[in-house]
């Protein structure tokens, strides 16, 4: 008995600390975001968000989804030092590719350097989540929340304090950058030399992961497109003002999927340990409380909009941002589609039925394309947000007919046995 309620209270601890973090870090994100909305202008927000869309989509791919890899690699195909040594590799040739692409796509100066210091920040953090992977794995979710609570705290609070003094968001993210780098360092792998060597091997496993987990990264890299193709749309048919608006009206997807992270966290281990069990019943039961609590989570969320959003909008951002209420309603109901995405990607990784997924968000792709094309162009921030609203409505109904193809076969894997 005691035996036990000492799990529980190991667990609560775990869950507390995870919680916590993943608030702090939710809250951080969008509290950066609302420093630059009533302390700047919506241009510097355009420009902060423009330099997240060029960056974000080429970081993701290189990442190639190792950290889910890593904390479902139940017969450990890597050790952590190549996985590590893969990762620097793979993002330095990510880093190469935003300098070419910062050169071309910048408009004016500010614009260069937001997106070269944004690349480097992405940089530090896509090792900090390789960290967080084998921590993962650990079943350590305590360490990956106290990660993410610094690194919230501090990055708003230097961040914030930084662009109030000096009105920059180059110097702003320059310290952003900084803090990065010593979360990294003092946090990261100073708790990680408690569990395992972290001094990164450079081997041909590098080219390895990028050939086995290519479909991974291209699942990324589309995913992200998918995701800025409105910001993209909004600044060649409108203005960077306009996307500066609809990013501070779409974090509230950004902040959401922080506070599900740490059931995520938690329940990819467990999932990978499902597929293997002799029935298909764990891993179905697993998957339906997970689609329960995505629907009770995004209803939590959007009825207080749907309710009161000017308010909300008000004092998060500022009066002039309360006209953008419908706006903001239609973007907040598609969180129920981006819990259900995020909860089956779990599982089709951890089936690794990968090969699909690129297949699932090109579909997306161009779903969204044709949408923003027809929505944006006519009707500006509203139409991005109904263009958000078709994107993730078409990839969820995608991911639930690859999820019953894996159930299926899993089934006929069952019968073959007997």
């Amino acid at each position: 008995m005691s035996k036990n309620w000492n799990r529980i209270k190991v667990f609560r601890k775990k869950v507390s600390w995870s919680l916590a973090g993943n608030l702090i870090y939710a809250i951080s994100q969008w509290g950066i975001i609302s420093i630059i909305a009533r302390y700047g202008s919506a241009e510097d927000l355009g420009i902060y968000s423009l330099g997240l869309a060029v960056t974000a989509p080429i970081i993701l791919f290189f990442n190639f989804q190792l950290r889910v890899i890593l904390a479902t690699d139940t017969n450990e195909e890597f050790n952590f030092p190549k996985y590590l040594g893969g990762r620097i590799v793979h993002l330095t040739l990510a880093y190469i590719i935003i300098i070419c692409i910062s050169l071309l796509y910048s408009k004016d100066t500010i614009t260069l350097f937001v997106i070269l210091l944004i690349g480097l920040v992405k940089y530090v953090e896509s090792l900090s989540d390789i960290c967080m992977g084998y921590f993962q794995r650990k079943s350590r979710i305590d360490l990956i929340g106290r990660s993410q609570f610094f690194r919230g705290l501090f990055s708003m609070l230097f961040f914030g304090v930084f662009y109030i003094l000096t009105k920059s968001i180059v110097i702003s993210i320059l310290i952003l950058l900084i803090v990065m780098v010593l979360r990294l360092i003092f946090y990261d792998f100073r708790n990680l030399s408690r569990f395992t060597l972290y001094k990164p091997i450079f081997d041909q496993n590098a080219i390895k992961q990028i050939k086995w987990f290519f479909p991974l990264g291209l699942t990324s890299l589309i995913s992200s497109l998918n995701t800025n193709i409105p910001r993209y749309f909004l600044d060649h048919y409108t203005s960077v003002a306009d996307v500066g608006v609809f990013s501070a009206l779409y974090y509230i997807l950004v902040a959401s999927n922080m506070l599900i992270s740490p059931i995520s966290l938690l329940a990819a281990p467990r999932i990978a340990k499902t597929l293997k069990s002799k029935t298909v019943r764990p891993f179905i039961k697993i998957n339906i409380q997970l689609f329960l609590i995505a629907i009770l989570g995004s209803l939590l969320i959007v009825v207080p909009i749907f309710i009161r959003g000017d308010l909300i909008l008000t004092l998060l951002y500022g009066g002039e941002y309360a006209l953008y209420q419908d706006t903001f309603l239609i973007i907040s109901s598609t969180l129920v589609f981006g819990f259900l995405v995020a909860f089956l990607n779990i599982s089709v990784i951890a089936a690794r039925a990968i090969r699909i997924q690129p297949i699932i968000n090109t579909v997306t792709v161009i779903v969204t394309i044709v949408a923003g094309f027809l929505l944006i162009k006519s009707f500006g921030i509203y139409g991005a947000a109904w263009t958000l609203f078709i994107s993730r409505l078409t990839q969820t109904f995608l991911y639930i007919i690859l999820f019953v193809y894996i159930v299926i076969n899993k089934i006929s894997k069952e019968k073959t046995m007997r």
